[in-house]
């Protein structure tokens, strides 16, 4: 072949190149998470349980992304879901403690008080940096099983292993409310909620303690019914 021919049989060839339109790469898993997470903390959800379910599909066995898919389905309430995808990442990693830390949200939630202390547990056994484990026992003795003595002795295990939690000093009154004899738990359907109950010390605590203004009396009662039951629940996922 001359070498005139030669040159125009490479530039043909080059030129079908450029024309050739360029297929796209797959995106590789990581590049996938790293969006997927991205969009989590975004709390654009939709698009990142899209993501997280191609990552399983591609790879089932990454613990990461189901427990990221499992706390999407969490924040829907898709609970059978969540609790799938939970344990399956804990089949794959048993050392996340904070699977069984939102397992035991989910028993919450439903209202299942044993499951729920048994995951937390489960959940400090596993990471002892989950420290608010301690305070959902509590949480879960005191508004499922209505037990007392278990919520005192979680609260103030919490205390002292977060006292830089900034809700310190109303923990500590809900003990020391609950720790007088005189007071008791509204069961279980009483006109009084168990908030009710400790933000006015029920029948024990001289009102005089509570005098306030009525709009600073009105923002502390939403204050003390949000985070009896909300601290740590949603906002932390």
């Amino acid at each position: 072949m001359s070498r005139k021919n030669i040159l125009l049989t490479i530039l043909a060839v080059s030129l079908m190149a450029l024309a050739s339109p360029a297929v796209p790469q797959e995106e590789g898993e990581e590049e996938l998470l790293r969006k997927a997470t991205g969009y989590f903390f975004q709390k654009k959800f939709d698009m990142a349980e899209s993501l997280f379910q191609r990552i399983i599909d591609k790879n089932p066995d990454n613990a990461q992304a189901c427990a990221y898919l499992g706390d999407i389905f969490l924040i829907k309430k898709r609970y059978d879901g969540a609790l799938e995808l939970y344990r399956k990442s804990l089949q794959i990693n048993p050392e996340a403690g904070e699977n069984y830390f939102r397992i035991g949200q989910i028993h919450y939630y439903r209202r299942e008080g044993k499951q729920a202390v048994d995951n937390f547990k489960k959940a400090i056994e596993a990471d002892t940096q989950l420290r608010f484990a301690y305070y959902h026992i509590g949480l879960t003795s005191l508004m499922i099983l209505r037990d007392k003595e278990n919520t005192i002795a979680n609260w103030e295990t919490y205390l002292q292993v977060a006292p830089d939690d900034p809700q310190y000093d109303r923990i500590k009154r809900a003990i020391e409310l609950l720790k007088d004899p005189n007071f008791v738990i509204p069961p279980p359907g009483s006109d009084m909620t168990i908030e009710e109950a400790l933000m006015l010390g029920g029948v024990t605590i001289d009102k005089t303690m509570h005098r306030t203004t009525d709009k600073e009396a009105g923002h502390e009662s939403k204050k003390t019914k949000r985070k009896l039951e909300d601290i740590y629940l949603d906002d932390d996922l």
